[in-house]
């Protein structure tokens, strides 16, 4: 289960409707109640490391997410700026 806030799916749908290649694959990450599903869910079979792993997971890939999303934003911007520009 993939989540993106309908915000930043508009920026995602918008660098895909225009052929940027980063926004292939498009960036996503796991929804945050299935991270916790998943926490509570393993924390017997591994020792309760999962209970620290899972979120520093979760942390680390909407890190990278943002990252991603802010450079397409950035990219949208410098594409619409030189539009303007050739007009």
């Amino acid at each position: 289960m993939r989540f993106l806030p309908a915000e930043d799916q508009f920026i995602v749908d918008r660098a895909l409707a225009l052929g940027l290649n980063d926004a292939v694959p498009a960036p996503a990450y796991l929804s945050p109640d299935l991270c916790i599903a998943l926490s509570f869910l393993l924390a017997v079979p591994s020792f309760g490391l999962s209970l620290l792993l899972v979120p520093i997971f979760w942390v680390a890939q909407h890190d990278r997410t943002k990252h991603r999303i802010m450079g397409l934003r950035k990219q949208l911007e410098e594409d619409s700026y030189r539009g303007v520009l050739s007009d």
